[in-house]
């Protein structure tokens, strides 16, 4: 079977786009991008309507050349083409390579949303995947990179297809010879102080040479493991459900108590999925993996904290872990905290979660949490605040404990205290650490009257 059946078998049983479809293909006048362009364009089933998405880097001379031959190539096809450049300004003095990759990719989000097209298809081949398997093997990681690149996968809403992954760089170049296809060579693929160009030509064809089926092999490798890793993160995500809630600031909380439950094998993988997944961190390393578990699962140290890329922390308070990212520490940290003069009979607002009231009569408010006070008129107005380092609450026993510690006898994850508010009286005096706990206080005065505080916490 020549090269374009086995391509137009490969769409056929993939079902990537519908006939008439409209397709955006990203070109770079390379064999890779020319051959796609080519096969696409000679579909015998499934012809997709085609924009072609062609960018000039602006990092070489020939570059120039390369635009005025797609110009030509797509008005000689009837091809709609769709080109950008580079600006020079924005290349930056190091790491040339991935922000080229950030623009491009980004020009080409623009283009799927202008023209309502959900597929974008690229050039990547077999030569490309056993490289990337390659260089991820030897930098060390997890085992979802040596997947490699994979065949279709989710693209910002859109699904980014690589048909040509079954096939070598030298067919690909044989094709293009049959069928009188033109190209341009980029000379920096020769350049060997790139990590990417010494595995293509010092490592790739040795392993060739050690089997003509390599790249199959390789090919094969990622599928399974791709395949594994989905039946992984199926069977663990209704334990990552269960374990994670988000806050109002889009912070994952983990409970601790339900990871407890499973092996340490499960916990790492639901841990690595909660980062990856969720977060969307890449190329988690073994130690920091290594580093998290231990805080999550140590005993003997109930509290800590541990450094991850992009400013994120993970903060264990007790049973819970917390992950957060320090510009949202700090706007929680700013978070206008309740302080206001009560009102009887009304209900108050804490947080999301909590409202609170004073009232006169002891309603059936059987769903709820009531204390209840002897108040003399001095005390009033009563105060909802924010809770400070002097404050402190009455105990039954006739001591007093302050607050923070209350806090911390309850288990109150360290990154909340910050948020607590208290009940006082007029003087000043601590009713109540809301939503923790309430002190039962009686008045000196000879005349008072009792009143009942109600929490209700808004789950129930």
């Amino acid at each position: 079977m020549d090269l374009q059946a086995r391509f137009n078998a490969i769409v056929a049983r993939h079902h990537w786009w519908d006939d008439g479809e409209r397709i955006v293909i990203a070109v770079s006048t390379g064999v890779d991008s020319m051959v796609l362009l080519h096969l696409v364009e000679h579909l015998t089933r499934k012809r997709p309507e085609i924009i072609v998405a062609y960018v000039d880097h602006q990092l070489r001379e020939q570059s120039r050349q390369e635009s005025r031959y797609i110009r030509a190539y797509c008005r000689d096809h009837q091809l709609q083409l769709q080109e950008t450049a580079w600006p020079i300004e924005q290349h930056p003095k190091s790491g040339v390579e991935a922000a080229a990759r950030a623009f491009r990719y980004d020009w080409f989000n623009q283009l799927l949303r202008k023209y309502q097209a959900n597929v974008l298809l690229t050039a990547h081949h077999g030569d490309d995947l056993a490289e990337t398997v390659l260089m991820k093997w030897v930098r060390g990681g997890q085992l979802n990179a040596l997947s490699g690149i994979q065949e279709s996968r989710q693209f910002r809403g859109a699904t980014m297809v690589r048909p040509l992954l079954s096939f070598s760089k030298q067919e690909l170049y044989d094709f293009a010879v049959a069928a009188d296809i033109r190209w341009f060579e980029d000379q920096t693929n020769q350049e060997l102080q790139v990590e990417r160009n010494r595995i293509r030509h010092q490592v790739v064809p040795v392993l060739k040479q050690e089997n003509p089926h390599m790249l199959d092999h390789v090919l094969e490798y990622s599928i399974q493991i791709q395949e594994t890793l989905n039946v992984v993160r199926e069977l663990t995500a209704p334990i990552v459900d269960q374990a994670v809630t988000v806050t109002d600031f889009s912070q994952p909380t983990i409970d601790l108590n339900v990871l407890s439950r499973y092996s340490q094998s499960v916990v790492r993988v639901v841990l690595q999925s909660i980062l990856e997944d969720r977060l969307h961190f890449k190329d988690v390393s073994q130690k920091q993996l290594d580093m998290l578990y231990r805080l999550a699962t140590n005993p003997a140290r109930p509290q800590g904290q541990l450094y991850l890329e992009g400013g994120w922390r993970v903060v264990r308070s007790y049973q819970q872990l917390t992950i957060v990212q320090e510009d949202k520490i700090f706007a929680e940290k700013s978070k206008i905290k309740p302080d206001f003069m009560v009102i009887l009979d009304r209900w108050y607002s804490i947080d999301e979660t909590l409202k609170i009231g004073v009232f006169r009569d002891d309603q059936p408010f059987l769903t709820d949490r009531v204390y209840h006070f002897d108040l003399a008129d001095s005390d009033f107005p009563l105060r909802v605040r924010p809770a400070n380092a002097n404050d402190q609450i009455a105990l039954t026993n006739g001591g007093h404990q302050r607050v923070n510690r209350v806090l911390i006898n309850a288990k109150i994850p360290s990154i909340k205290r910050n948020q607590t508010s208290v009940l006082v009286t007029a003087s000043g005096t601590v009713l109540s650490v809301l939503g923790v706990k309430a002190t039962f206080y009686r008045s000196v005065a000879e005349t008072t009257h009792t009143y009942f505080l109600v929490e209700r916490h808004v789950d129930q």
